[in-house]
């Protein structure tokens, strides 16, 4: 039973997290008691702590393995139907260009953390995680990532001022960020990434 709804709910090579795992008509306890024979039958292949996968297997390449960014952004940013989180720091400001630097540690906000900061590790890789002043959803998610980075720019980047602008202002026009969006967030914007917003000019960039 437990195998088949694996599959159909998951597929192969997607995180599983047992904490997050709700089997209909199973308790908790069977639920991992079943988790763990499957675990040593091999269906299962265990990733971390409380997270498991199922693997597929390949003539060429053997039993697959999972990429730690993909168990670190389902866990923490989104999933197939639901965003409830963001990247931020210099993971962000190196997707858009505005530092070279690899990040040594991935910086997220979300709604699955209820500290205001904290770092772990997840497949090797280092993670920060801290919770949002305001529920994180799919609307406002990439404005409020924006914004962070609008606030820390200088700090990530190796860009002059210009540069940054007119990067940041190209990411804007791409993501046709609008008036409404940065209302919904203002409660959360800081004088100082306010004052930036219209020193920079981009307080003009939100279309109506």
């Amino acid at each position: 039973m437990l195998e088949k709804y694996l599959m159909e709910k998951y597929g192969y090579n997607e995180p599983i997290f047992i904490n997050e795992l709700s089997v209909p008509e199973m308790s908790t306890n069977t639920m991992r008691q079943a988790i763990k024979r499957l675990a040593d039958s091999g269906f299962l292949k265990r990733y971390d702590t409380g997270i498991y996968y199922i693997p597929k297997q390949s003539k060429l390449l053997g039993t697959s393995y999972l990429d730690p960014y993909t168990v670190i952004l389902r866990k923490y940013v989104k999933d197939d139907t639901e965003t409830y989180g963001y990247l931020t720091g210099v993971s962000f400001a190196n997707q858009l260009g505005l530092t070279s630097q690899m990040p040594a540690v991935i910086e997220i906000v979300t709604n699955k953390e209820s500290t205001k900061g904290r770092t772990l590790t997840i497949g090797g890789q280092n993670v920060r995680v801290k919770r949002s002043l305001i529920p994180i959803t799919e609307k406002n998610a990439s404005v409020l990532q924006f914004l962070d980075t609008v606030s820390q720019a200088e700090k990530y980047s190796e860009l002059d001022e210009q540069e940054i602008i007119t990067r940041m202002k190209a990411y804007m026009k791409k993501c046709c960020f609008t008036k409404e969006q940065l209302a919904d967030v203002v409660t959360v914007l800081t004088g100082n990434t306010a004052k930036k917003l219209i020193e920079w000019g981009m307080i003009y960039d939100f279309a109506s």
